[in-house]
């Protein structure tokens, strides 16, 4: 049967890029996007209601180059969920949210918060290089979660760089072309130590990782996928299937071809997760297989 055969081509379905698919990815029915907007908002409103509990996270986890010299390491991840103001957390949490979602529908939940983290990650790490080189005060705390904003930002730039977004809400823009102007801005005030300087240190540098990874880096995950191997585990050699398994194993390859191009279908090849594609190709190898079988003669 060819797609064309299928349900979900029979009419109704439409294609849609990845840019403007519907359904976010999800873990457990809940997007990684909004979980991460929403521990954002609970640890900034947290701090607005307990004045001493923002001030003790705020003392705890903000970054500080001295601090993270001095051992203090979970700062780099921390300060990504720290916030300065109501300005700052509700620019950062709209950006993720529009440029959140689509790379969330082409991903895995998992490879989405690796992402999102190391951007940050990348971001705090270059701020305390500069810190430690005297180019900024290393006792100086910075707070935010623009680094890993502004990497998502430089990824979509890569991989959707004709998509309009709306300059401060007013003027339509490729996104390509914001990616560059917010870029520029960057490295001159950093260059210059203009107006906060140490922050744009950290939207440049998690932007040019963000570059990167749209670049080279999902190759690098396809190859690897971050799978680690599960200690104590024995391979036991298979055993030959019978008639029955057999045919629930076509059965089940059936649901999985068919589920899993009805998704290209509908929004493209970018929506697969890594799990979706290989499952894709382990199945269309197994009917491979079949119909070879089913073709041989042996000679007696």
């Amino acid at each position: 049967m060819g797609w064309q055969d299928r349900e979900y081509a029979k009419g109704g379905g439409s294609y849609r890029p990845a840019w403007s698919a519907q359904r976010p990815g999800s873990y457990g029915g809940r997007s990684i996007v909004t979980t991460l907007i929403v521990i954002n908002v609970v640890i900034y409103l947290l701090g607005i209601f307990s004045p001493t509990l923002g001030r003790y996270l705020f003392g705890l986890g903000a970054m500080q180059t001295e601090a993270v010299m001095g051992g203090q390491v979970w700062r780099l991840i921390t300060a990504q969920y720290l916030h300065g103001g109501t300005g700052h957390i509700l620019i950062n949490m709209l950006v993720l949210h529009f440029l959140g979602r689509p790379l969330e529908r082409m991903w895995s939940t998992r490879k989405f918060f690796a992402v999102y983290t190391v951007c940050g990650l990348f971001g705090n790490v270059f701020y305390t290089v500069l810190g430690t080189q005297g180019w900024l005060d290393p006792r100086w705390p910075a707070v935010g979660a623009s680094g890993s904003i502004y990497g998502l930002l430089g990824i979509v730039a890569v991989l959707f760089p004709t998509a309009t977004v709306y300059l401060y809400f007013l003027f339509p823009i490729r996104i390509r072309t914001a990616a560059l102007i917010f870029g520029g801005i960057a490295a001159l005030r950093v260059m210059e130590r203009g107006e906060n300087y140490g922050g744009e240190a950290c939207h440049l540098a998690g932007l040019v990782f963000g570059v990167w990874w749209a670049m080279k880096g999902d190759r690098w995950w396809s190859k690897t996928e971050w799978r680690i191997p599960k200690r104590g585990r024995r391979t036991r050699p298979a055993k030959a299937k019978g008639f029955e398994a057999k045919v629930e194993e076509r059965r089940a390859d059936a649901e999985t071809i068919d589920r899993i191009l009805k998704k290209v279908y509908e929004g493209g090849i970018h929506r697969l997760s890594e799990r979706e594609k290989r499952s894709l190709q382990d199945a269309t190898e197994r009917q491979r297989q079949r119909e070879a079988d089913a073709g041989r003669v042996d000679r007696l």
